[in-house]
């Protein structure tokens, strides 16, 4: 392709799936040397304020203005595309494709930017087909699923062949930004273990940023629940792999308050590491497992349902390691990183369909752990 790409994405630091998925999307330009710079609205040194935006946006007109080529936009959230008005006025802007994950439909009546969306040259890619269909009167898109990069997608895989301890404990799991812990249902989650009256079960809470005083004491009373923040890939990957199960119990809520899960690319982690999963009882995750196979989610959003689905996967091992098996092989054989990156520069490039070509062979990717 002979334009310039300029990848805007919300955040760069502060952790999340958001930006997990945006370091994939640079993962992939960068092996198939896309010409790309990647913009943030927020990092660790950039509070959010109108300071801030007035600067994301000088340096976005900035970079279009530079640029000696045609310039197409990839904007990795819709909250984004207000820039991209402006920049459509520029005589070398080539287009865009803005990502929606799930939570901005919740937000609202309307999605933001959706005038935006509607130009001819922006294309509109949700995380999941729950996403696609809540967005069909406001705009037509297509699905690209998060996916991981390789080198990620390696750590993985190689944790799921340790062998799990043998202590007799039940390890749960979740992940997420730890200041979002309320919107992922973390009280949820520890109502429903304090229901399961096990005393085998444990709960690890891993993720990324500070962890509050409210965090601390919402976990406090519960000594069979720890926290893990700040945990290198390595460490987060080996958490996977050892766990029993992985939840995820985010919570469902619309408004200006809005809450949901569009994907859950933490759900996908967890069973490229060999786990089978909980996924939240609404929204776009049935995208992101294999209900029945790979993992289960409860009816509804209250604790005595995550409960029920907890015990029935606890009381059997057998079930639960099947599940686990099926988890990795669908895993690894649906998020490929080669077939995903040709996905990928499909869906938000444009880029022509590729030859069709055999998966290369690669046994040890596709066996249970």
């Amino acid at each position: 392709m002979n334009e310039n790409v300029l990848l805007l994405a919300p955040s760069l630091g502060l952790g999340g799936g958001i930006e997990r998925y945006v370091s994939t999307i640079e993962a992939v330009f960068t092996q198939h040397e896309v010409s790309y710079q990647r913009l943030n609205l927020l990092d660790v040194n950039r509070p959010n304020g109108i300071v801030t935006k007035a600067r994301f946006v000088r340096e976005v007109l900035r970079a279009t203005r530079a640029s000696e080529r045609p310039t197409r936009f990839v904007v990795a959230h819709c909250n984004l595309l207000p820039v991209v008005e402006l920049a459509a006025r520029m005589p070398n802007f080539a287009g865009a494709t803005v990502i929606l994950h799930g939570l901005e439909i919740w937000a609202g009546r309307h999605v933001r930017g959706h005038r935006t969306m509607r130009r001819p040259d922006v294309r509109v890619v949700t995380a999941s087909n729950f996403s696609a269909g809540a967005l069909a009167r406001t705009s037509p898109a297509n699905v690209l699923h998060p996916g991981v990069s390789a080198a990620w997608y390696r750590i993985l895989v190689d944790a799921a062949e340790q062998a799990r301890s043998g202590s007799g404990e039940l390890n749960l799991v979740t992940a997420f930004r730890l200041d979002d812990w309320r919107d992922k249902g973390l009280g949820t989650l520890l109502d429903a273990v304090r229901l399961l009256r096990d005393d085998r079960v444990r709960l690890t809470v891993c993720g990324s940023g500070p962890v509050t005083a409210e965090l601390r004491a919402a976990v406090e009373p519960y000594p069979w629940c720890r926290l893990r923040p700040g945990l290198t890939d390595q460490m987060l990957a080996d958490q996977f792999a050892f766990a029993d199960l992985f939840v995820l119990a985010t919570r469902t809520r619309s408004g200006s308050d809005a809450c949901g899960e569009g994907f859950g690319l933490v759900l996908l982690e967890a069973q490229l590491a060999g786990t089978a999963v909980v996924a939240p009882a609404y929204g776009g995750s049935g995208d992101a497992f294999q209900p029945g196979i790979t993992g289960l989610a409860p009816l509804d959003e209250t604790p005595e349902a995550l409960a029920a689905v907890l015990a029935s996967l606890l009381a059997d091992d057998q079930w639960r390691t099947e599940m686990g098996r099926a988890a990795a092989a669908w895993a690894r054989s649906r998020f490929e990183p080669t077939a995903y990156a040709d996905n990928l520069l499909r869906a938000l490039l444009g880029d022509p369909a590729p030859e069709f070509r055999p998966s290369p062979a690669q046994p040890n990717l596709v066996q249970a752990p």
